[in-house]
């Protein structure tokens, strides 16, 4: 009995001890890592990053340290990426500033660029995600809208930098419309320098299934000349009537309108119809930089660099 009391009292002041004060402090439970909240949109910004994801002239091997020799992209915020767009992204071939209030694109036509699938040309350059807030904004898969409503992007732009190389224009395409698997782009705003006029250049018609056509007739219409340094606006607005196309140009507005299957006078003087199997597909807005100049050690330090303070899509029923 007096053994059974003395293994009893040890056992209490063992106890006792370990539920008392002692040297070595005691260490909370292991909490799981905090999940960082979600950027917050810019009430202030003229644009909404979230529905954008970026390409950039740089391979995603060199960018994120795999991935392949095609051109790296930004996604939202909300995906998981080595590094992902948001307004605070700041690398070499993009970023924000605040005065004035601005996207800013850049590439040096220096580097040894990489490129997306279907062109020899880098660029900086926004592809919208049409369903962002719906559906994953990871994948462009379902991120395309069809000709069923009216579908605008309007951008207020300047020309900041671009290279001046002996006998090269200065060419740059600042805003698209592109068909899902088509490589034939419906709409290109495209910039040549202060002597001469922006021109949207289209094609008549295209190939599905990303094919060459050998058919298809690029066109171009010309709205006005936009002097490098100073602000200008653009804006296409495609619906079931046809294509409006848009540009502010020192306080001068200059608009065509080019309906599905009626013929429109081009700057070549020839007649060109848009064909009306452009209203079966589906098709996604671009803007940014995309430099119509294949990148060449030669040309180390020849810079485009456009900023844009607006950048509005809109879609209506």
């Amino acid at each position: 009995m007096l053994m059974r009391i003395f293994i009893s009292n040890v056992l209490l002041i063992l106890l006792l001890g370990c539920s008392g004060s002692s040297d070595s402090p005691e260490m909370p439970p292991e909490m799981p890592p905090e999940t960082p909240p979600e950027e917050p949109p810019c009430e202030t910004c003229n644009w909404t990053i979230e529905q954008w994801k970026l390409t950039i002239p740089e391979s995603k091997d060199s960018f994120y340290g795999s991935g392949g020799t095609s051109a790296a992209e930004l996604k939202p915020s909300t995906c998981s990426n080595n590094q992902t767009l948001s307004n605070d992204t700041d690398i070499a071939y993009f970023w924000t500033e605040k005065s004035p209030q601005q996207m800013v694109f850049n590439v040096d036509l220096g580097m040894d660029g990489a490129t997306t699938p279907n062109t020899q040309y880098v660029r900086s350059e926004l592809r919208e995600l049409y369903r962002f807030d719906t559906e994953n904004p990871c994948s462009a898969t379902n991120q395309n809208w069809a000709i069923s409503g009216k579908h605008q992007l309007e951008s207020s732009l300047n020309i900041i930098q671009y290279p001046q190389i002996t006998s090269v224009s200065p060419k740059v395409i600042v805003g698209q419309v592109h068909g899902k698997d088509i490589k034939q782009a419906l709409v290109k705003v495209l910039w040549e320098g202060s002597e001469k006029p922006v021109r949207v250049i289209l094609n008549d018609s295209f190939k599905p299934d990303n094919q060459t056509c050998d058919s298809c007739q690029p066109f171009s219409i010309e709205l006005g000349t936009a002097k490098a340094y100073e602000d200008w606006q653009y804006a296409i607005e495609v619906d079931t009537a046809g294509i409006t196309l848009t540009t502010i140009i020192s306080g001068i507005s200059t608009q065509k309108l080019l309906k599905w299957g009626e013929p429109v006078i081009a700057n070549d003087g020839k007649e060109y119809t848009l064909d009306t199997a452009w209203l079966n597909e589906e098709y996604y807005f671009k803007a940014g930089i995309y430099p119509q100049i294949v990148t060449s050690s030669d040309y180390a330090g020849q810079i485009f660099e456009v900023g844009f303070t607006e950048l509005k899509v809109t879609h209506a029923p």
